[in-house]
């Protein structure tokens, strides 16, 4: 039977290095923590995601990672998943570059997410991904079918500077930004070392070491942190 809550979420930037392969396994993991079934696509050439599910042998029941050679694939095996019913949230990673694909992108999502960090590059590439998702409404021929657009503000340091916080203002004023913010955490970076956010946590919570368990909370945090951005921006379908 077809599930009709499944959601489609792509996260795209038009550079590289802007955290969307962080921000993707930060929010499937918290999908998963909930029992949510999810299946990641990479379709970055570059093959990040599929490298690290490959190298840390990541196997759950919750979570399906494949690559995707082409993104005029991604609506079939998106329509494949809906009418199979046993998917929850697809989440698809993307190449840091423009493109023709983006609009194929964009027909086959619910939500597009764009990872933002506190600086003038990545404003600049914010900018040009916003006016093209804005070209969109010309392009399509149901604009009422196009995915909502989402910029999370990403990698954002507990105590800013004064510039950051001047581009955090004004990426408010420009853009249509999730009021929960990407924060900067070590957790994440230990994820990409060591598996999902939500897998690292129980391991920690449930070994011998009393420091593990003290530990587990920040991974808790960063779970709660991907789960208000996941409800935020989803709900707004």
């Amino acid at each position: 039977m077809a599930n009709e809550d499944m959601k489609v979420v792509a996260v795209m930037s038009r550079k590289g290095g802007a955290g969307k392969t962080t921000l993707i396994r930060a929010l499937a993991s918290a999908a998963m923590r909930d029992g949510k079934r999810c299946i990641i696509f990479d379709t970055d050439p570059q093959q990040g995601m599929m490298n690290w599910a490959t190298t840390l042998g990541i196997n759950d029941p919750l979570l399906v990672v494949e690559h995707l050679e082409f993104s005029d694939e991604l609506g079939t095996r998106t329509d494949q998943a809906y009418e199979a019913g046993d998917v929850d949230y697809i989440f698809v990673d993307t190449m840091g570059a423009a493109g023709a694909w983006a609009d194929d992108l964009a027909a086959a999502s619910d939500v597009i997410i764009l990872p933002m960090k506190l600086s003038m590059d990545d404003w600049k590439s914010t900018n040009d991904t916003f006016e093209w998702y804005k070209g969109l409404a010309d392009r399509a021929e149901d604009p009422e079918a196009l995915p909502s657009f989402h910029v999370v503000l990403s990698d954002v340091p507990a105590k800013q500077s004064k510039t950051e916080l001047e581009f955090e203002d004004r990426a408010f004023d420009e853009f249509p930004v999730v009021s929960h913010f990407f924060m900067s955490r070590k957790q994440h970076r230990e994820a990409s070392k060591e598996g999902l956010l939500h897998t690292i946590a129980q391991t920690k919570r449930s070994g011998i070491n009393p420091l593990g368990r003290v530990h587990a909370k920040y991974f808790d945090e960063a779970l709660d942190e991907a789960a208000a951005i996941l409800k935020e921006v989803t709900e707004a379908t």
